[in-house]
Formats: C-alpha cells, structure tokens, sequence
C-alpha cells in the first residue's frame, strides 16, 4: 500500500452565487497509481478582508466524466459574519468527507471540482480542496455526499421547516451534516440550536436530532461569532428506501434580531448491510 495527497489549487468562486470550477479553472488528473480516492479535505477563505454580515457558506462538488462517483455535494465548514469595525474573525477547523471511491490503476481519470456560494459576499472567496490517494482498493463501502441547494432562514427561537431533498439509489443514511450562520450578528445573541432530518422513507421510526455548533456573541459593538467547527456526525446508519426524500427543520434555541439560514446535509452508502458490516 501506497498513499498520497495532492491539491485542487484555491480558486476564487467570485463573490456571488455561480457554480465555479476550482484548480484555476482546469480538470484534476489523479495519480495513475492510485485505486481509491479515500478522502477530500476542502478549505476556504476570503481573497481579502473580512466583511461585516456577510457569512461565508460554501458548497463544494465533486465530478468526474471518467469516474462514477455522484453525487458528492459537501457543505465547507462556515466562516461566521462579523459585527461592526471587527480585529479578527475564526476559520473553523478543517473537516474531512470519506469517500472511498474505487478507481482504476493506470488510467488518466480527471475529477471537476466546483464550489458554489449559498450567500453573496463583498469580497471575493477562496476555495481549495485536499484529495487523499491510495494504490490499494477501497475496504469500506464508498460514501455519497447530497444537500438542498438552498439554504433557509429564521429568526424567531422556534422550530422552522427548511428545503427537502431526494437521495435516489441510496441504502443506509451514515453521516449527518448540520450548520447555522448569522447575516447580521447582534450583540448577546449567540448561535444555538439543533438540525432535524426526517423522512417517511427512513427505514424506521427512530429520531435523527442532533446540535448544530453553538458560536457565541459577546458585548462590544464590534464583535465576531467564532464557530471552531462544523457540526458533523458519523455511524448513523439509518435505511433508507431507494428514493428518499428527506425532510430538513432547525430549532432556534436563541432568537435573533437579524435573519438567520441553516443548511443540513448527509452521506450515505449505496451497499447493503451484508456487504460492508
């Protein structure tokens, strides 16, 4: 066995909503050794100066003409808004989605890698992303990556109903995803709350609740709201039908002036039970 590590160069995906191919514009090759893309580490940043109300919330794609991996739709972990004239702002800790993506030896396979914003910002954004290479095949089952293509808003500390998607061909649900931002971010209201995923297609009956990362709002007029993750949880292994649609919901445990948005995402599995435990 033989690993490696290699980069998609951080691009900027502009300071709007448009779907943007990273690695400056150009196909990825992998390696022609490796047999197993094992995992993705993306990064982002802003080009330039951090901006009041303006959240950095980013989705990264995988794809590939050669190479049956779809969908891989992650969610980056979120870079909070600031409040006022702020000195410094928190970058969340890296987060590494498993992929297990078996591939042939000896081929020129390329990958496109795209990032996309869920919110404008003023200054343009940065994305990059981490590919982990193995010369040995894939022993786990591979992991498929889907999300709503919006986002959703709330204010008030209740629960509110965010965007359904449809996971198609899917087996067991694994990996929970789950983050909140702040547009405007108010003195003393801190981020807290907790991401619901639902579906009448789920296997069973049983709850998938779970806390997004709290970010704390301090007094000054000139504050940040430092998140040092995303929420992320693992081993869920939930069934599913082969069309899934799941249902999203947060429940706001602080009211904010401003309007917040929430986005949850999964990965899931497409083998049977037999055939990975």
């Amino acid at each position: 066995m033989s690993g490696s590590w290699d980069v998609a160069t951080a691009t900027s995906i502009t300071a709007g909503t448009a779907k943007t191919e990273i690695n400056g514009g150009n196909n990825l090759t992998k390696p022609t050794q490796a047999t197993n893309l094992v995992e993705v580490v993306p990064w982002i940043a802003s080009s330039g100066a951090y901006t009041a109300s303006k959240p950095i919330l980013v989705e990264m794609a995988i794809e590939s003409n050669s190479i049956d991996l779809l969908p891989k739709r992650v969610i980056c972990p979120p870079i909070q808004a600031g409040l006022g004239t702020f000195i410094n702002i928190v970058i969340p800790l890296l987060e590494s989605y498993e992929c297990n993506t078996p591939m042939i030896s000896g081929s020129t396979s390329q990958f496109q890698i795209y990032g996309q914003q869920q919110l404008s910002t003023t200054v343009t954004t940065l994305l990059g992303c981490s590919l982990h290479y193995s010369t040995t095949p894939p022993n786990r089952p591979e992991h498929f990556y889907n999300k709503p293509d919006n986002e959703s808003s709330y204010t008030s500390a209740t629960t509110t109903s965010g965007n359904s998607f449809t996971v198609n061909n899917g087996a067991w649900l694994e990996d929970l995803y789950a983050t909140t931002v702040a547009s405007t971010p108010t003195v003393s209201e801190s981020l807290a709350g907790v991401a619901e995923f639902s579906s009448n297609d789920f296997g069973n009956s049983m709850p998938l609740k779970v806390p997004v990362q709290p970010a704390g709002a301090g007094l000054a007029g000139t504050l940040t709201l430092p998140c040092l993750k995303l929420a992320s949880y693992h081993n869920t292994h939930m069934p599913m039908k082969t069309s899934c649609t799941i249902n999203t919901a947060y429940t706001n445990d602080v009211g904010q002036t401003g309007t917040g948005q929430f986005i949850l995402g999964v990965g899931y599995t497409k083998t049977t039970f037999s055939e990975t435990y």
